[in-house]
C-alpha cells in the first residue's frame, strides 16, 4: 500500500510539473539590447577587492564606445588592451562579457561585463586579469554623455 501511494504521488507530481512548463514557455520576456555607446569615465578601480582609486590619477582615463562598433581609449592605465579597436557584447540582451579586438590584432579579448544601475545612474563594470590570474582588476565606469 505504501508503494502504491508513493507511486501515485510521483505520477501526480510529474503531471503537475509538466503542466507548468507550458505556461512558462508562453511568458513574454522582452529585454532590450544593452547600449554601451558613449564616453565612460572611471569611478573606481580595484585590484583583488582593494580600492586603488586613491593611489592613481583616474581623472583622464576614459573608454569611448561608438555606434559603429569601435572603441577608443584616452590616457594610459593598466588595462586589458592598449589600443583602439572593435567591440561586441557576448549577447545583445543578456551579455556576460564585452569582447574587445584591438586594431591589427586577430585575437579577441573577452572581459567580464556587468551593467548595474547605482544610485539611479547606469554604470559599466569590467573585470579582468593582467597576466597573473591571481590578480583581478575591476574598473567601474560612469557614462559621461
Amino acid at each position: 500500500m505504501k508503494r502504491l501511494s508513493h507511486w501515485v504521488f510521483t505520477v501526480l507530481s510529474l503531471i503537475t510539473l509538466s503542466s507548468c512548463e507550458e505556461e512558462m514557455s508562453n511568458i513574454v520576456t522582452d529585454e532590450t539590447a544593452k547600449d554601451v555607446t558613449g564616453n565612460w569615465k572611471v569611478l573606481k578601480l580595484t585590484r583583488n577587492g582593494e580600492d586603488l582609486s586613491k593611489r592613481l590619477d583616474l581623472n583622464d582615463f576614459q573608454i569611448s564606445f561608438k555606434t559603429d562598433g569601435t572603441y577608443s581609449l584616452s590616457e594610459q592605465l593598466p588595462f586589458v588592451v592598449n589600443d583602439a579597436g572593435n567591440y561586441t557584447l557576448s549577447d545583445p540582451q543578456f551579455p556576460f562579457s564585452l569582447i574587445l579586438q584591438p586594431e591589427g590584432e586577430t585575437t579577441e579579448v573577452p572581459v567580464k561585463f556587468q551593467f548595474p544601475v547605482v544610485k539611479g545612474k547606469r554604470q559599466l563594470s569590467l573585470t579582468f586579469s593582467l597576466g597573473c590570474s591571481s590578480n583581478t582588476y575591476q574598473f567601474d565606469f560612469e557614462r559621461q554623455n
